[in-house]
């Protein structure tokens, strides 16, 4: 069925983002998923996402959604074992991150065709004031001697014999990309790179394990003052329980 020419275009991929909000770019999801994430997670409390909605945000970003290209498209059922609940738990955790403007959704219509998630953002993209572009006095631009890249008669770069013809560059998803750098979907294509990871030194293993059974023996405080290696590895490590790590505030 072709697209109709008089409606209006959608810019990222499709999504329409909500007023005082934009979507994470492509090029930018790999160093902003993070602080993404970051951010759900402090989204708590009275009038905050459910913590059931801050655990489906942890698991697109972790299980589903492509590292480099933001590419997430799981399916409901996909999700729902993903997180160990109903589907009707996910369809309500999804609901509250739209409603809380993290994620918007492109509903998939038809057999055979998912919902795609887009991440938002509340921050602003500042412009970047115009530089002159005129040469400095005594600069020259020209390319050094001998350089056979001079803009004035064409760039003459050897294609390569690969190379389909026609073909200038390579592109995400397409047939000349390198197979780690193709759009596929969720799977988690390195979606857990960066983040926590169990420490391997004994002294901190112990202060974790310590620290955990002081706190189930009811002393509130006691991850208060540890630091962020011990923490990363009771997170790690999987040492709390989900509803302990609620109580505590660990996230």
């Amino acid at each position: 069925m072709r697209e109709d020419a008089s409606a209006p275009s959608r810019p990222d991929g499709g999504f329409t983002a909500p007023e005082g909000c934009r979507l994470i770019a492509r090029a930018d999801w790999e160093r902003q998923r993070w602080d993404w994430l970051e951010g759900v997670r402090r989204d708590g409390g009275p009038g905050g996402l459910s913590p059931t909605a801050r655990l489906l945000a942890h698991a697109l970003v972790l299980d589903f959604a492509n590292h480099r290209t933001a590419r997430c498209d799981p399916t409901i059922a996909e999700i729902a074992s993903a997180m160990g609940t109903s589907a009707a738990t996910v369809k309500r955790a999804l609901a509250d991150l739209e409603a809380g403007r993290w994620i918007v959704r492109d509903s998939g219509r038809g057999k055979g065709r998912h919902s795609r998630y887009g991440f938002l953002t509340r921050a602003k993209v500042v412009p970047l004031q115009r530089l002159r572009t005129e040469p400095s006095k005594g600069c020259s631009d020209a390319p050094a001697k001998g350089c056979r890249n001079d803009p004035s008669k064409g760039v003459m770069n050897e294609p390569s014999p690969t190379t389909k013809r026609g073909q200038i560059c390579s592109v995400d998803g397409s047939d000349m990309s390198h197979p780690y750098n193709k759009d596929k979907p969720y799977k988690n294509h390195k979606g857990r790179e960066g983040a926590h990871q169990r420490s391997q030194n004994p002294m901190v293993c112990k202060r974790a394990e310590d620290a955990v059974r002081s706190f189930r023996g009811g002393r509130s405080e006691a991850f208060a003052e540890l630091p962020g290696y011990v923490l990363n590895h009771i997170i790690a490590a999987d040492l709390l329980t989900p509803d302990e790590r609620q109580t505590s505030g660990i996230f």
